[in-house]
């Protein structure tokens, strides 16, 4: 391709690093774990210090819902248009998960489709902060508080971007972050789950670590440790670390370059929103994105199918998303009908996200958008 979909942020300090760790052990919370959670103190400085670092974001969710304490017919909210990982941890933590519609500018679970899904079962909420866009968190926390729910954020796309002025991932009573090859910080595969209370902390502490005090027995509080709780094993190695505390040095430049990037395409392809041709990814005034993703709406699939082709030939590599998980082969053994969520089956049919990332230049973004202005006036 002439522009790629992806192209990874690669440091000055990633090599140095690496051999870094190869000189030294490689033993687990090691001197680079330690490190990186060093430098996300400046992210999440209102979690204090109970974050923990995980070798995916999907653990982090899995290690979150077993905090919840699920029976077999407690329930957990969800957006359909969405990952499978969340979905997947709240079967493994013993739970039902339900499917939610999104919001048609933001992509993110509706609350108005949260509050009439609600139940005497529900125990929990899973917002999925969308491109790293904050669903809108005062009415939701406001809406999970009226029911007793825990809010679990899954701000898989969203390191540093924030709501209002609050890291997401923080919000709620956990948080959980992706630092997956495709996102904006990565170390091929790892993960972050942040929590509010300070006993979830410690339990969870002990869940990634094979349900064992082997945290308290290296901090000097027992003399041996043992098994205590049920668990697994969910640390990130310590090569991942160095290489994610390599990718955290550039933090501020990555997020500053993709937003940018962000802006350069709202502004070039101002013409399909205002001539009724698609929409614009959408950033509430209450957002502060971090440039993960751009996307398009579509005024039609057969549109968004034909610029889709149209870019391809151009040597535009562009993408659809999500595949909706109520029209999944699991999400119908759950009862799921196609036509129960028509805004996410809408967003599934024309929904284009469009190439954005360290490596892609202004000039870039303005041919991708000339080259979809253009295909506009050829199939429009």
């Amino acid at each position: 391709m002439k522009i790629p979909f992806y192209a990874r942020h690669c440091t000055n300090l990633d090599e140095e690093e690496l051999l870094s760790c190869l000189n030294g052990n490689l033993n687990t919370d090691g001197l680079f774990t330690k490190k990186v959670l060093s430098q996300l103190s400046s992210v999440y400085s209102d979690r204090g210090s109970r974050y923990m670092l995980t070798s995916s974001c999907s653990l982090a969710l899995e290690t979150a819902l077993n905090m919840c304490n699920l029976s077999k017919e407690d329930q957990v909210l969800l957006p359909s248009y969405n990952f499978p990982s969340a979905a997947n941890a709240v079967l493994k933590a013993g739970g039902i998960p339900v499917f939610c519609d999104i919001d048609p500018d933001t992509q993110n679970i509706s609350l108005k489709d949260i509050a009439s899904r609600i139940t005497s079962k529900t125990r929990a909420i899973i917002p999925v902060h969308y491109a790293g866009i904050s669903c809108h968190m005062d009415k939701l926390l406001k809406l999970a508080s009226e029911a007793g729910l825990v809010v679990i954020e899954d701000a898989a796309q969203a390191i540093n971007a924030f709501y209002k002025d609050a890291a997401l991932g923080t919000l709620g009573e956990f948080g959980c972050v992706s630092f997956h090859y495709t996102k904006n910080i990565s170390c091929g595969e790892g993960g972050l789950l942040l929590c509010r209370d300070r006993t979830d902390f410690e339990k969870a502490r002990c869940y990634r670590v094979h349900g064992t005090n082997r945290d308290a027995f290296f901090n000097g509080e027992c003399d041996r440790y043992t098994w205590v709780c049920h668990g697994s094993s969910t640390a990130v190695s310590e090569l991942c670390a160095a290489l994610l505390s390599a990718q955290l040095s550039s933090l501020s430049q990555i997020t500053k370059t993709r937003r940018q990037r962000l802006k350069d395409y709202l502004n070039f392809l101002k013409p399909l929103e205002q001539n009724g041709y698609a929409r614009l990814m959408a950033v509430p005034d209450y957002a502060s994105p971090n440039g993960h993703i751009f996307y398009l709406r579509f005024a039609s699939q057969t549109l968004r199918e034909r610029i889709q082709s149209y870019l391809t030939g151009q040597g535009i590599d562009a993408k659809t998303h999500y595949v909706p998980l109520h029209i999944s082969p699991m999400g119908k053994k759950f009862g799921y009908k196609q036509s129960d969520f028509p805004e996410t089956m809408a967003c599934y049919d024309t929904l284009l996200r469009l190439p954005i990332h360290t490596k892609l230049t202004r000039e870039q973004v303005w041919e991708i958008s000339e080259i979809i202005l253009k295909g506009i006036r050829l199939y429009g």
